[in-house]
């Protein structure tokens, strides 16, 4: 694998610069890499204001007929039918309908909400796939389903919702994935990105979206003559909080305002089921950021869909009562050891079929990786080669697999260039879904790889995008504070990386059990020291000898143990010189 590639963002000009006189000269570069140029976006940035920067639900041009037919299901005798997804997006936009559903039932005097009235259903990864399908209709004409709402699915699940139509239930769309060539006519759809569609904000998770529409069913509910308090909508953005984490949409605009109240309300929250997940974590409420809820709510929240079922996650975020919450996170704790072990497991065996493979384009076909994990070994695989890489494996008739790439490589771009061979397949840039037909996989794999070649450069390391170059005395606790001051972090807003050169290695040592990590004390020539961490970077500890010079790429944080706080980079590359 090649090293990686360090990209420096290009200094602020200085006519951006002379605009910010009373602001810290880094906050400024941070700021200007992060595309903001003026105070107000400044302002909006480091202080969403849930007032000014959140949007009206009612600019969703279908909004208010969403609101009306859902009331209308209410006040009638109509079975509601919460249709999600089965991972963390899914699952939480569905917790907040229900959610929203039986405040907006109680307060308002409704048919007591029950089984009988409002259900969930979520499919399963294997069995069902992705999105509506035909048997979950038929599933629902058997129950006698009137309104199905889909939740980070059934965009692009037309003939399915035409089929729902044929049995006479009405569908809600709420969604927010690619658009499909052709969209029901039928449906109510809340979607951002539907041709035509006013409301100004792009980039919401399907949990957004969600509560978008929850928060036009509490005023609505308002104008009715319901008692719901201003700000109850407040109460759900916990769970906005974690899907808009763990779906990766940027954490820009109205995301980024919905992620620090969400944040807020998160530490805080009255869920007894989030709170025996975060104790089942290993999370002190009050103390949790976006890296606990990327590394520890997410993984333990999406596992149930990877190889159990979705319903088990949703059914921890309902829960209420104390014993039975714990349980179930305990449950889902060994769930997703189980997928970290399935992961491990299937990463030696697809490392051990490549080696030797000198293909731009890594496709590993195993029948024994379960498809759940598919994505995630994908991603293994190309942290360790640097290469775009697929996973499939049999399900039913046809091969299904995952496929994660690095910087400069673009998915989609790379499969409409073989469709004739695919039978279908959609996703991002970096990140793939797909299906083919057995016969059908050498000539997609050597279609891909051919457009791998004619894309990537070989001697291109994998992208490792810099903030600045900085004096290894300016990394103190003044940039800590910068830095801070610019959470929550997440897509589109990644923790700072700065790069610090001419550093002389003072100490290197492999520490952890498994000799894993590096602990390293580097200094400048006028004897500047810090300590720096190394996750992963303990083999690192035999190539550096007491003298080096290195360079180092690293974030800025704080070590705290035994009520002490120490100044600590974590370090995210290093080269010798």
């Amino acid at each position: 694998m090649a090293d990686k590639t360090w990209l420096i963002k290009e200094q602020v000009p200085s006519a951006i610069a002379d605009k910010f006189v009373e602001v810290h000269p880094m906050l400024v570069q941070l700021m200007w890499n992060r595309g903001i140029q003026d105070q107000a976006g400044l302002d909006q940035f480091l202080n969403p204001d849930y007032g000014d920067d959140i949007h009206d639900p009612f600019l969703f041009s279908r909004m208010q007929d969403v609101v009306e037919r859902i009331f209308k299901a209410l006040e009638g005798d109509d079975l509601i039918m919460i249709h999600g997804d089965y991972d963390g997006d899914g699952i939480c936009g569905t917790a907040v309908m229900l959610s929203a559903l039986r405040e907006v039932c109680e307060r308002g005097g409704f048919t007591a909400f029950d089984e009988d009235r409002v259900q969930w259903y979520l499919p399963d990864r294997e069995g069902d796939g992705y999105g509506m399908s035909y048997g979950a209709i038929e599933e629902f004409k058997e129950k006698k389903v009137n309104l199905i709402i889909t939740v980070d699915c059934g965009i692009a699940n037309t003939d399915e919702i035409a089929k729902a139509y044929e049995y006479g239930m009405d569908v809600i769309v709420i969604d927010h994935h690619q658009m499909p060539d052709v969209l029901s006519d039928k449906a109510l759809l809340i979607h951002p990105l539907v041709p035509g569609e006013q409301y100004p904000f792009k980039k919401l998770a399907a949990v957004g979206v969600a509560f978008k529409v929850a928060c036009g069913l509490y005023k609505h509910a308002r104008d009715r003559g319901i008692d719901m308090p201003e700000g109850l909508e407040k109460w759900l953005l916990d769970l906005v909080a974690i899907a808009t984490v763990t779906d990766m949409v940027p954490l820009i605009g109205e995301n980024r305002t919905l992620e620090k109240y969400g944040l807020v309300v998160m530490n805080k929250t009255k869920r007894t089921g989030l709170l025996a997940l975060m104790e089942a974590a290993g999370i002190e409420p009050g103390k949790l950021n976006t890296t606990d809820i990327g590394f520890k709510i997410g993984p333990r929240i999406n596992a149930a869909g990877r190889i159990a079922h979705a319903g088990e996650a949703l059914k921890v975020i309902l829960e209420n009562g104390p014993v039975a919450a714990k349980h179930l996170a305990s449950r889902l704790n060994e769930i997703n050891r189980e997928r970290q072990k399935l992961t491990r497991d299937a990463t030696k065996v697809a490392m051990a079929k490549i080696e030797g493979d000198e293909k731009r384009f890594i496709a590993v076909v195993d029948n024994s990786i379960r498809i759940g994990i598919a994505g995630l070994v994908a991603g293994k695989i190309v942290n360790e080669t640097g290469l775009p890489s697929v996973v499939m494996t049999k399900v039913g008739e046809n091969y299904v697999g995952s496929g994660r790439g690095p910087g400069g490589f673009h998915f989609v771009e790379a499969m409409d260039t073989c469709r004739e061979h695919m039978i279908t397949g959609g996703g991002h840039p970096q990140a793939c879904g797909f299906k083919l037909e057995e016969k059908s996989i050498a000539s997609w794999v050597d279609a891909m790889n051919e457009h791998a070649v004619k894309t990537l450069d070989p001697e291109r390391g994998p992208e490792l995008h810099i903030d600045s170059e900085l004096d290894l005395a300016l990394a103190d606790w003044e940039l800590v504070d910068l830095v801070q001051k610019m959470e929550p972090y997440g897509v589109g807003n990644e923790m700072p990386k700065f790069v610090s050169r001419k550093l002389q290695v003072v100490a290197a040592e492999a520490i952890g059990k498994t000799k894993t990590h590096l602990r390293l004390t580097v200094a400048t020539e006028d004897r500047v020291m810090r300590q720096c961490i190394g996750f992963g970077y303990g083999k690192w500890s035999d190539r550096l000898t007491l003298g080096d010079m290195v360079d180092l790429v690293y974030e800025v944080g704080v070590n705290e143990w035994n009520g002490n706080r120490e100044l600590q980079l974590q370090i995210k590359d290093i080269k010798k010189v």
